[in-house]
């Protein structure tokens, strides 16, 4: 079966790098310029006919050269980028066919080979350094062959449509003799050169050299095995059918009021839960999106997770908790006592956390791990995008950490321990706790937007531009809600005066209206990069599916309904993240209750900034056409001799 124009078109698009695609041949422009020459109707006239030819040939041509000095100037940059970085590795990167080599291996400078076997960590990152560089390469090689088919394939098109030969000659005189052509052997020579490199530093174990080597096929959808499609099927189906054996007990149990106290210690686990759930949906979208997520997040790109790893994740914990809560409503069934399910859950997830062995998805587990690390010595070190991202993520997971703490609370100073059975009593109150504690939210409240506060100060103090102190500025906004909040709940507990405890709530009130408005505008305008024109949003939408009116006519503007409703979503839903930190504080049941129902809204509300500002951090990768991650070895080099 022939490919014709519109198959090519979309292999075309699925073999394209993403953060490349401005710097490729506007192959479509190309394709619709010849389209509609092909529907006008010119007359078969030899005068007119070889009138109009002319005209097309002088401008599609033209255009052909214009797209082939674009793609020569890029490819040219991103070569002698290469080369400068293989220098930096202490390889020649000679211009040969392999002149370079010397007994098969490659030419390595003494003090690059004097730095590898000092340290450990740094090898790991000239290996890591190497792996990116040879991706570059391997990208590159894709770019110039697929620039070089689309050359070759439109103007074979204007050869057939007009029955010449100006594309034959066009592609034998500037075509094959551009740079696009001509150094096409060498992206195959360094990745040759990298390849014995990498062996070098596995200590000849090729197999283990390739496998850091492996370059990610692209243009395919990433498959998973049956058994984890199984796996997550499962879980949903058993989840399902707990949640229907604990909303029945819940139904016919006449008083819970007992029991309160313990459920609410799930509620930190259940958000934990929903964050992994939209988080595996938030990579899905990204994935179909074409945003590519592990760039932004300087993930290994040959080993990661994906939705679907997430999405398995999620379901086993959320069977774990069904089944602890149902046991925790049910004493009798088990020898174990009522108080102490929730301790084992929640011992449970710090246990898979922390685990040493290889299984879990290990090596995403120490990411984490590394990057948490980082988080919290925020002032201490230069941060990245998934540091500031991650602390993003705690600010709105608050309510996890308050939960926590009383879970922590509970088991020092409310459970009674002297009988754990189920007849016995299963807590008992400690006023003592309870003042401290009061304290303790609001620290632990200010906590997260702490962490981004002083992430923000790092990085005025690293590049000295002055819109990191407004960002700054914005999470300071959330020390006065907090404090205000507190102090309004002091007043009314401490039956203080009424004018006391009105002006504490007028203050409060106006500290969250400003810290509203604040994060509102910053989420908007400096996170999705909106309110930049184009119907209050931005010239390039990735989410770009739009929706119009039939009864309207084709001039009108269409509205983009997912990034109107992600607008109006953020404005509501920081409204009511605003209310809960004021009803965290109260300890009375009501507010628990309402606390509980809103938590998961702000989590939801996290999940929808996420894929938008995902969005605009891929963007600015394409502007600056980065598709790999950045180390820089005489960097490295230089910070291990300091």
């Amino acid at each position: 079966m022939p490919v014709t124009h519109l198959n090519f078109l979309e292999h075309f698009n699925a073999l394209m790098i993403p953060e490349w695609k401005k710097q490729y041949v506007s192959y479509e422009d190309l394709n619709d310029m010849l389209s509609k020459e092909d529907k006008q109707d010119i007359l078969h006239d030899n005068y007119s006919y070889q009138n109009q030819s002319n005209l097309v040939c002088k401008e599609f041509f033209a255009t052909c050269d214009k797209e082939l000095m674009k793609v020569n100037l890029f490819c040219s940059e991103k070569l002698s980028e290469a080369c400068e970085k293989m220098a930096s590795f202490g390889i020649i990167a000679h211009d040969g066919s392999v002149p370079g080599l010397v007994g098969g291996y490659v030419i390595v400078h003494s003090e690059a080979q004097r730095h590898m076997n000092r340290k450990k960590t740094e090898l790991r990152k000239l290996k890591m350094a190497v792996g990116e560089l040879y991706l570059s390469l391997a990208f590159l090689q894709s770019y110039q062959e697929l620039n070089y088919k689309c050359f070759c394939k439109i103007t074979k098109k204007y050869d057939a449509m007009f029955a010449s030969q100006h594309g034959s000659q066009w592609r034998d005189e500037r075509l094959d003799t551009s740079f696009l052509y001509t150094v096409k052997s060498h992206c195959e020579q360094m990745m040759f050169r990298l390849e014995t490199f990498m062996l070098q530093l596995e200590g000849g174990n090729k197999q283990k050299a390739m496998r850091r080597l492996e370059v990610p096929q692209r243009g395919i959808e990433q498959t998973v095995g049956q058994w984890i499609t199984f796996r997550i099927g499962v879980s949903c189906g058993l989840t399902v059918a707990l949640l229907a054996f604990i909303a029945i007990k819940v139904l016919n149990e006449p008083d819970l009021d007992h029991l309160k106290p313990l459920i609410q210690l799930y509620r930190g686990s259940f958000l934990l839960i929903e964050f992994l759930l939209l988080m595996g949906l938030n990579i899905y979208c990204w994935r179909k999106s074409g945003i590519n997520h592990v760039l932004i997040f300087e993930l290994g790109p040959r080993h990661h997770l994906s939705h679907h790893h997430i999405f398995e994740v999620a379901g086993h914990l959320a069977v774990c908790w069904c089944a602890s809560v149902l046991a925790c409503l049910h004493p009798f069934l088990l020898s174990i006592p009522q108080q102490l399910h929730p301790l084992f859950f929640h011992v449970l997830l710090l246990l898979l956390l922390l685990n040493p062995t290889a299984a879990c998805h290990a090596q995403s587990r120490r990411w984490l791990l590394a990057v948490m690390c980082k988080v919290l010595t925020a002032p201490f070190q230069p941060t990245g995008f998934a540091e500031c991202w991650l602390a993003d993520q705690l600010n709105s997971l608050s309510p996890l950490i308050l939960s926590l703490w009383d879970l922590l609370g509970f088991y020092i100073s409310k459970i009674n321990w002297v009988d754990l059975q189920p007849g016995g009593s299963l807590y008992r109150e400690s006023m003592d706790w309870e003042r401290h504690s009061k304290v303790a939210t609001c620290l632990l409240q200010c906590f997260p937007p702490w962490l981004r506060f002083a992430q923000c100060v790092r990085h005025f103090w690293s590049s000295g531009h002055s819109i990191h102190l407004l960002n700054a500025g914005k999470y300071s906004t959330v020390f006065l809600m907090v404090t205000f909040a507190g102090l309004y709940n002091t007043a009314r507990e401490s039956a203080g005066l009424a004018t006391e405890v009105s002006v504490y709530l007028y203050l409060w009130a106006m500290a969250t209206c400003i810290s509203v408005v604040v994060t509102v505008s910053w989420d908007l305008r400096m996170d999705w990069g909106l309110l930049r024109g184009n119907g209050l949003l931005k010239e390039q939408l990735v989410y770009s599916r739009e929706v119009g009116y039939p009864n309207m006519g084709s001039g009108n503007s269409v509205v983009k309904v997912y990034y109107y409703a992600a607008m109006l979503a953020d404005v509501l839903l920081r409204l009511s993240w605003a209310i809960n930190i004021l009803l965290a504080q109260m300890k009375d049941s009501d507010a628990a209750s309402v606390s509980s129902l809103l938590a998961p809204l702000e989590v939801l509300r996290r999940s929808i900034w996420n894929l938008f500002r995902l969005e605009n951090e891929h963007l600015r990768n394409c502007e600056q056409c980065r598709a790999v991650r950045d180390f820089d070895f005489l960097v490295m080099q230089e910070n291990s001799e300091q």
